[in-house]
């Protein structure tokens, strides 16, 4: 008789005996289960035990003529309507068989036990627990095919609706409060910690839910969370797993239900319910309709970020069409510009050089000269051009040279200047410098910053007034923890505006009417000095101003970086 097995680890066997080893033939009969021993006197504990215990199989000795054998079978029925209980009654009363069967019992024995008795009754046991499991089988596919239909019907409406996560959360909790007659809801959902955090509920003060952060394991819905699997509490008080707390006191009733909020095998939030309004104890229905509920809610919570994560790729599409759509323009205006740029010198030295080679013998020698120098000075302007279109493109696409140095800032800068002394002077502009004595060496290719610096000095030449100034300031800073120059220069001329910073800085682009009032160049200065610095692993920004103009800053590395080159722009100290 030994090695019968109705049950599957880890679930005991529950024995109630009517007196001390009453039931000794059981454990004879069962010699390998894991057992768990009440008395009859301590009937009120087996409610509770049965969930604290994973029970699977009751054996109950009842006294003769005593009803609370009866009353003990409907209550741990009642809750665990799938637990198998068999009942041991005097030999000969059948009223209380059939009391027994008519409130859920499996079996009911006879005393004096005998083995052969208890061995059948076991495997009768056996065979109604796979029947059962196969009707719940059944059950649970019917059950599963109508929940689909349902939530297809619900996520079709949350899709095509308006309403947000926190609107959807907050109707959830409502539908439960109605559902399970219930005072107290909460929905709590992980946060990026782990931890969970109230998102909507019924019946919990709003400073209570705003303040409650649990962890994995930690009380009913931290245990929830940590296993994945349901707890259903019948009295708080008695259950002993979970230390009662202060908040125990907003809850008339000592009965709880927290069932997980799963999807994609991965436990994302609880749902608790406490408090019936009828003041009973929560059961297995309950637990099973709080169970779909949570399912659904998994759900839509997972269709709405779906949702939200198709919005924000559909927003990218948009924000890239319109890039390549700005880019576009750009490119048509660069194009323009650049033939317009290119065609003004190369018209004055075909002309020049026309009226030389046809007419060279009826001009002077000084008109000859002239005319030579005015082919000369276009074919410089034509070449800057076309230098700088190169350059910009050779370091964009990384195909440029570099050789890195520590280079001091003033014999660069003052290089630029006198470079550019002269068109500043025809426009009356003065220059003030104001450089640290301490500025530390520059980490760069000497070349490459030279043209830095050229481009911008050149755009303050450009795009000042006449009688206007230059004003140029350096010093030492650090940002990120890194040490950098900080170059500031600023013009007296047009006024860039905030919400024009993007875009001086593009390629192809440049402020003012192609027609009107664009100034010469095709508006690459600064976008080769952002390509420059990025490779610096440096940055350039718009400063605001206090009076007409504008000021360009700029944070250059003054020594080589021992980390990868970082993009992201420095936070100055």
């Amino acid at each position: 008789m030994t090695g019968l097995t109705v049950f599957p680890e880890p679930e005991a066997l529950l024995l109630i005996e009517q007196s001390p080893g009453s039931l000794d033939l059981v454990r004879t009969v069962l010699p390998e289960s894991r057992q768990v021993v009440l008395s009859f006197e301590q009937g009120e504990a087996v409610t509770d035990l049965v969930s604290r215990e994973r029970i699977g199989l009751v054996f109950c000795d009842q006294t003769d003529n005593d009803p609370r054998g009866l009353l003990l079978l409907r209550q741990v029925h009642r809750a665990h309507p799938q637990l198998p209980i068999l009942l041991v009654v005097a030999a000969g009363d059948h009223a209380a068989a059939m009391e027994a069967f008519r409130h859920g019992a499996a079996d009911v024995l006879s005393r004096p036990l005998l083995a052969a008795d208890v061995a059948r009754a076991i495997e009768r046991v056996r065979e109604l627990r796979e029947s059962q499991a196969v009707v719940a089988r059944q059950q649970r596919r019917a059950a599963r095919s109508l929940e689909d239909l349902v939530l297809l019907r619900t996520i079709g409406i949350t899709t095509s609706s308006e309403e947000n996560l926190q609107r959807l959360l907050d109707r959830v909790v409502e539908a439960i409060q109605v559902a399970l007659k219930v005072e107290i809801v909460s929905l709590m959902l992980g946060n990026d910690s782990g931890q969970l955090e109230i998102q909507a509920a019924k019946g919990v003060p709003a400073e209570v839910a705003a303040q409650v952060r649990i962890a994995p394991g930690e009380g009913v819905a931290g245990c929830v969370l940590a296993s994945g699997e349901p707890v259903l509490i019948d009295d708080l008080a008695t259950d002993g797993r979970f230390p009662l707390r202060s908040a125990g006191s907003r809850y008339r009733s000592g009965s709880l239900l927290s069932v997980p909020i799963r999807t994609m095998e991965r436990v994302i939030g609880v749902l608790n319910v406490n408090n019936k309004h009828d003041g009973t104890s929560f059961a297995a229905a309950d637990q099973e309709l709080l169970t779909m509920i949570a399912h659904q809610t998994a759900l839509a919570i997972e269709n709405l970020k779906l949702v939200g994560r198709l919005r924000e790729q559909s927003q990218e599409l948009e924000q890239a069409h319109a890039d390549l759509l700005r880019l576009h323009l750009d490119r048509t205006r660069f194009v323009c510009s650049l033939s317009h740029e290119l065609k003004t010198p190369l018209t004055s030295i075909l002309g020049f050089s026309d009226l030389l080679v046809n007419f060279f013998e009826r001009f002077a020698n000084q008109e000859i000269r002239e005319y030579i120098g005015r082919i000369h000075t276009e074919s410089l302007h034509l070449d800057r051009l076309i230098t700088g279109m190169l350059r910009l493109f050779a370091i964009d696409s990384e195909s440029e040279n570099w050789r890195w140095e520590a280079v001091p800032l003033r014999p660069c800068l003052e290089e630029v200047l006198n470079r550019h002394s002269l068109a500043a002077a025809e426009l009356d502009l003065h220059v003030e410098v104001a450089l640290a004595d301490d500025l530390e060496p520059l980490w760069a290719d000497r070349d490459k910053l030279v043209l830095l610096l050229d481009a911008l000095i050149d755009n303050a030449v450009k795009f000042n007034r006449a009688a206007g100034g230059i004003h140029l300031r350096a010093e030492n800073r650090e940002a990120n923890g890194r040490p950098y120059v900080y170059l500031a220069i600023a013009n007296d001329g047009r006024t860039v505006q905030p919400e024009q910073a993007d875009l001086i800085f593009q390629q192809y682009s440049q402020l003012g009417d192609l027609d009107t009032d664009k100034p010469g160049g095709v508006g690459i200065g600064l976008a080769t000095c952002r390509a420059i610095l990025r490779k610096l692993q440096g940055w350039i920004f718009l400063e605001p101003v206090n009076r007409e103009g504008t000021c360009l800053g700029m944070l250059i590395p003054a020594r080589p970086s021992r980390e990868e080159a970082c993009h992201a722009k420095p936070t100055c100290h």
